[in-house]
């Protein structure tokens, strides 16, 4: 056990070298023992207040990982090292709602990390353990380039060298689907912006970019400058001369076939009517008869899961049943040491006092099962054959749907395999810690759900198994919409 203790230990130490970061040198540093105090802190709230902590990680991973990151700021630290070391502490817990979150920070934190100017000039997609420029403040880097490498190091190495500190459900290698698509830039995505500056810091004349042209016989370097996020998405948006639409839902109908794009169900300071939109789609794809549906939801991480219930109603033939989960909480009340650093929505979460019970020698709280459930199809459900187009970002409201769809018979999932986990999630009700001393915040979820019976450690799998390819999304093809047309179109001739 020692000596295993020591060697994570020292992949700790080695991951979370010290961060020579250009861009905050002069700022305030904290002490080793306000940096300590802190990480201190959050080791009490993981253990007092995160259900799932043990679901995928050991306790003795958990304090090595916490024995490291003490070691680390011995001789103090930036909030740029507190929040990379916040964030590889949060993904060892293997839970997809444990993270640090941008929204969550102090404003100092904010401005020092998360808006400092040591961002690549680039937006990217990983695609096929490659990195796709999507777009590029930079003159002569255009969108369809390859990056190959940043400062000498390979795409390939820098994706290694980030997946200890992105989030993701489950301890299989199949969880880290979820976990790369978070290079990606989108709405799910950021890692490179939030994450890379801090392990990899620019140097004062920025970075060094390794780039393969389409068509291009040899690869070529260029040096750029770092810039900020809001710089470089002025000078995107100058160039696109649109805003962005990702969040955006979308319906249209194109001949026999209509395409529903849902990229996300989370709408909680917007106007928008949601199963509105939904009832108008449906009513007009019955008024219409269009025989074949492709719903798209690969972006769609979540938000409220009674959105998925009201869509897969209108698909259903026959009424489906999802069983009830067993919940459980760390804790029967929040201790007052905790709860002066803790924020939600919702502060009746840190009480509940006469609503829990805890066997002897049991760790957690047990809670009031989350009931079985029945969704009933509507009067007139959609008659048509329905395509999901489903993969790795789908992780929490979007894994149940994606999970129900397949096990109601209601559609046919194509695509990758969702985030998420069929042994249940760490979510539903959730705070955020407030480290005093850095102002980094991380995100704790406060109940888990576990499954009945016997399930796999990974997400949803599809029906039909459709990777993207790098060489069609550098020629702006879809491959997976591509892929879901033809089988629309086998559908097709075997209707005739």
């Amino acid at each position: 056990m020692q000596r295993r203790t020591l060697a994570l230990l020292s992949l700790a130490a080695a991951l979370l070298a010290p961060v020579a970061h250009a861009q905050v040198a002069e700022l305030q540093r904290l002490g080793a023992d306000e940096a300590q105090r802190d990480l201190r802190l959050l080791k009490r709230a993981f253990t007092d207040l995160h259900p799932g902590l043990y679901r995928y990680a050991t306790a003795a991973e958990i304090d090595a990982e916490f024995a490291a990151a003490e070691a680390q700021v011995k001789a103090g630290a930036s909030r740029a090292e507190m929040v990379l070391l916040a964030s590889r502490l949060a993904a060892v817990v293997r839970c997809g709602h444990t993270w640090v979150n941008r929204y969550n920070q102090a404003p100092g934190v904010v401005k020092e990390v998360f808006e400092a100017s040591d961002k690549l000039p680039l937006t990217l997609r990983w695609v096929e353990g490659r990195f796709l420029v999507t777009g590029s403040s930079v003159a002569g880097v255009q969108a369809g380039a390859e990056l190959l490498a940043v400062d000498g190091r390979s795409s390939s190495s820098i994706a290694q060298a980030l997946l200890p500190y992105l989030r993701a459900d489950g301890r299989s290698k199949g969880s880290d689907g979820k976990r790369l698509s978070q290079l990606s830039h989108g709405p799910n995505g950021g890692a490179l912006d939030r994450l890379f500056p801090l392990r990899f810091a620019p140097a004062v004349s920025g970075y060094r970019l390794r780039l393969q042209d389409p068509g291009a016989s040899s690869a070529r370097e260029l040096q750029v400058a770092a810039v900020s996020v809001a710089a470089r998405s002025a000078a995107l948006q100058a160039i696109r001369s649109s805003a962005d639409s990702a969040a955006a839902w979308q319906f249209r109908i194109e001949g026999d076939t209509a395409t529903l794009t849902l990229p996300t169900f989370a709408f909680w300071n917007s106007n928008f009517d949601a199963r509105g939109f939904l009832q108008r789609s449906f009513d007009e794809l019955r008024a219409k008869a269009v025989p074949f549906l492709i719903i798209d939801i690969r972006q769609n991480e979540g938000g409220d899961d009674a959105i998925g219930q009201a869509l897969l109603a209108q698909l259903l033939k026959r009424p489906h049943d999802v069983p009830a989960y067993r919940l459980e909480s760390a804790y029967e009340r929040v201790p007052y040491a905790l709860a002066r650093y803790l924020d939600t929505w919702d502060f009746s979460f840190f009480d509940r006092t006469g609503k829990v019970s805890r066997a002897a020698g049991e760790r957690n709280w047990r809670m009031a099962d989350k009931p079985a459930l029945r969704i009933e199809p509507v009067a007139e459900p959609y008659a048509g054959q329905t395509l999901v187009l489903v993969g790795p970002e789908n992780s929490s409201a979007g894994f149940l749907l994606a999970r129900d769809l397949q096990r109601s018979g209601a559609a046919t999932l194509l695509g990758q395999a969702t985030g998420g986990n069929l042994r249940g999630l760490n979510g539903g009700q959730l705070a955020w810690i407030n480290l005093p001393r850095s102002g980094v915040g991380v995100d704790i979820p406060l109940v888990a759900a576990f499954a009945p019976g016997a399930e796999p450690d990974g997400g949803v799998q599809p029906d039909i198994l459709v990777l993207p390819r790098f060489i069609d999304a550098q020629a702006g093809v879809d491959s997976e919409l591509r892929a879901a047309q033809q089988q629309i179109a086998r559908w097709r001739a075997a209707l005739k």
